[in-house]
């Protein structure tokens, strides 16, 4: 609406400066030397309100005492007792203010200001016509009809705009919701591959007692602790140099690393950070099973290539163990990228790491259908705007012209040509708009043509008002300068043929009138769809960075909140090991004792994490969740394959159950789950105090028993309809 104000403030001040002007140059002009000084005033004032397009109240409170003054003044400025036959300054300046403030204000100030010049015109024009006369002022009904269209056109402005914020915050609250969910996922598989990377890895190598180099050991250590002291989330680096990261890399591993390709690639971080990661695991895995002479890293412009001349393996072999399928190839799979890899026994490999090309996406040009939405009703409010011109503007013509008939067939082929718009509109079928553009010009020129000079310059001369209008809603599909083009080419047409009818001074006062009155606002009415177009783009790009911005704010919440609820423990856990080996300490039975039973630790956190990919798991997290943090021991189980559940009902007809079962354990709980028969079973044991008659009252439908110590819970839920028929 900032931009509609804006709108309004200089088609007001454009069509009263050319207005004002117009009517100080006409030779003919019988204005007193009173009403030629306001005149001066309102070009003066227009020129300054055009330079500092303020919208302070307090000028459009000047701007309104202006017009009024100039409608209060007709008998100075044209008081002939015909002088609303014609285009006049004071209709011009009177009309412009209608429009321009019934789309800039709401219609609760907008209606009394409309009411507040019609009055003072009309008074005005008591003054020129007398008091009898002032019902054939027909201006003063085109204000009702002006004030009502632009009134309609913000009321509808306005309405959209609010109804596709409310859809637009929906659908972001949801898409955050999402994001974060999904970065939770992303994260876990993270920080789960973080630690298979280094602390278990380490572990695995000191729990199994393997011959170590004390110095190499205490240097993994150490580069173990440093990945995990970044490992509670932090935003990565805006741009990272990857072959930098790769060399520091190679740094901690035996086996030799040439370097080729790019001597330096900057990346952004979100992008280089798993790449590097991943490249970090292969030379870990080439140093530790691959008995390599050398390792081949050759950085290009869009891939990661490492080649040993290792032992190889079989790729179509199963294998234990988490490196190469979720380090590696699930990192970069979860990147957006690719993990290739080619392997033969006794040949070495390869595993090129390739990540998503980052394009700038360009911006939808019509986010939310903002833009198709408010264009399609601002054209129908137009479309019947034309209309309602023509169908009070005709008559008259038909009633004082020569050939009433033609005149008649005139009105109805410029109202066939504005409803042409319609299809393309409505279905953007734009076929009949050129069409339909060449009947409203053969209505430009034969109109006047039809009328005697004399009726020219008069309501007779319907045309020169009504066959933009019919116009501007064909123009609405092209760009705006072509659209400008067509507007003004239209009117300098039927402006030609007036003046070759009627060639006189008197004829140019009138099209000059004309231009600030009608051809003047028709342009500002074509423009203001430009303006709204862009308004629309730009907010459109404020919400995407708000957005963004919220949502990296709430990931980031997210993500802390998840690492210190899951993994700060098992961390603090393992940094004691870590630092002593780090320190050069040696590996006694002790150290060798807790490594394995740390590294037993994770092996389990890592089957277990599996299991919480599965839809089901996903709502049953923070059950869990919520148990441990009471301080509940809860282990849980997957036997066999869990069907893909997705419907809400079959998901809460076993999560609610469990979640009131594992809401009375005291200290531990056991979760199992199975499938037999086509139906989902939940076993559940927990140790309480509550007695079964008690648990039976809520579970109604599942199966207890308590033995005294323990008490068991069998829910079961029919999984059938989750299957979509075949």
């Amino acid at each position: 609406m900032t931009r509609a104000a804006t709108v309004g403030l200089l088609m007001r001040h454009t069509v009263n400066s050319i207005a004002a002007l117009v009517a100080l140059a006409d030779p003919a002009s019988l204005a007193r030397p009173a009403g030629k000084a306001l005149l001066v005033l309102l070009a003066a004032w227009s020129v300054y309100r055009l330079g500092t397009r303020s919208h302070r109240p307090a000028l459009l409170a000047v701007d309104y005492l202006l017009v009024l003054a100039v409608c209060l003044a007709i008998p100075l400025l044209v008081p002939e007792p015909d002088f609303f036959v014609g285009n006049t300054a004071p209709q011009a300046i009177a009309g412009t203010a209608v429009v321009s403030i019934s789309v800039s204000v709401p219609m609760r100030a907008s209606i009394p200001m409309t009411l507040g010049i019609a009055v003072a015109y009309a008074y005005g024009a008591s003054g020129a016509v007398g008091w009898d006369n002032v019902a054939s002022v027909t201006a003063i009904y085109y204000f009702a009809v002006q004030c009502t269209t632009a009134s309609i056109i913000r009321l509808m402005l306005l309405r959209v705009a609010d109804a596709v914020d409310r859809a637009r915050r929906q659908r972001h609250d949801a898409e955050v919701a999402r994001r974060v969910s999904d970065a939770l996922r992303h994260y876990e598989h993270e920080q789960l591959a973080l630690l298979h990377d280094t602390a278990a890895s380490t572990l695995l190598v000191v729990g199994q007692g393997t011959a170590v180099d004390a110095e190499r050991l205490a240097a993994q250590a150490r580069r173990d602790l440093a990945l995990l002291h970044d490992g509670a989330w932090v935003a990565p680096p805006p741009r990272i140099d990857v072959v930098s990261a790769l060399r520091e890399c190679a740094a901690h591993v035996r086996t030799p690393v040439r370097f080729a390709g790019r001597e330096d690639l900057w990346l952004p971080g979100e992008t280089a950070q798993p790449v590097i990661a991943a490249a970090r695991e292969v030379m870990t895995n080439v140093d530790r099973h691959a008995h390599a002479g050398v390792l081949d890293v050759t950085v290009t412009d869009h891939a990661v290539l490492l080649t040993d001349d290792g032992v190889g393996f079989d790729p179509a072999e199963p294998r234990r163990g988490r490196g190469l399928e979720d380090s590696i190839v699930g990192r970069m799979r979860r990147a957006g990228g690719q993990a290739r890899v080619e392997s033969t026994p006794g040949a070495g490999t390869s595993i090129e790491l390739r990540w998503a090309t980052t394009q700038s996406a360009a911006a939808s040009p019509d986010p939310d259908g903002l833009v198709d939405r408010t264009r399609t009703r601002y054209a129908l409010a137009l479309i019947g705007y034309a209309l309602v011109n023509l169908a009070i503007s005709v008559p008259p013509a038909v009633a004082v012209a020569a050939h009433p008939d033609l005149q008649t067939v005139l009105g109805i082929l410029a109202a066939c040509a504005g409803l042409a718009a319609l299809p393309g509109i409505l279905g953007n079928r734009w076929g009949y708009a050129w069409p339909a553009a060449a009947c409203l010009l053969f209505v430009a020129v034969t109109q006047p043509m039809l009328l005697p000079p004399e009726l020219l310059l008069g309501y007779a001369h319907w045309a020169q008002n009504a066959i933009g209008w019919c116009l501007l809603p064909l123009a609405l599909t092209l760009p705006t300068r072509a659209g400008v083009a067509v507007l003004a080419g239209f009117w300098l047409v039927g402006s030609t043929v007036t003046l070759m009818r009627a060639p006189t001074a008197e004829t140019l006062v009138n099209i000059g009138l004309g231009t600030a009155s009608i051809l003047a606002v028709q342009l500002f009415a074509l423009i203001f769809n430009g303006l709204m177009r862009d308004a629309a783009l730009d907010i459109a790009g404020e919400t995407q960075e708000h957005q963004r911005l919220v949502t990296r704010d709430r990931v980031t919440t997210a993500l802390r909140d998840e690492y210190h609820r899951r993994y700060a423990t098992i961390v603090d856990n393992v940094v004691p090991l870590l630092s002593a080996l780090a320190r050069g300490a040696g590996v006694d039975t002790d150290i060798q004792s807790r490594a394995r039973a740390e590294c037993r630790r994770l092996r389990a956190l890592f089957d277990q994490a599996n299991t919480f990919d599965h839809a089901l798991m996903r709502r049953i997290r923070p059950v869990i969740d919520a148990a441990e943090d009471r301080g509940v021991d809860v282990v849980t189980e997957v036997a066999g394959a869990l069907p893909d559940l997705e419907e809400a009902h079959l998901l809460d007809a076993v999560v609610s159950p469990v979640a009131q079962v594992l809401a009375h354990a005291d200290s531990y709980a056991r979760l199992i789950l199975s499938t037999t028969d086509g139906q989902l079973e939940a076993s559940v044991v927990i140790d309480t105090g509550i007695s079964t008659d008690e648990l039976s009252k809520a579970l109604p439908d599942t199966e207890i028993v308590h033995d005294g110590a323990a008490l068991w819970c069998l829910i079961r839920s029919g999984v059938a309809s989750a299957t979509p028929p075949s």
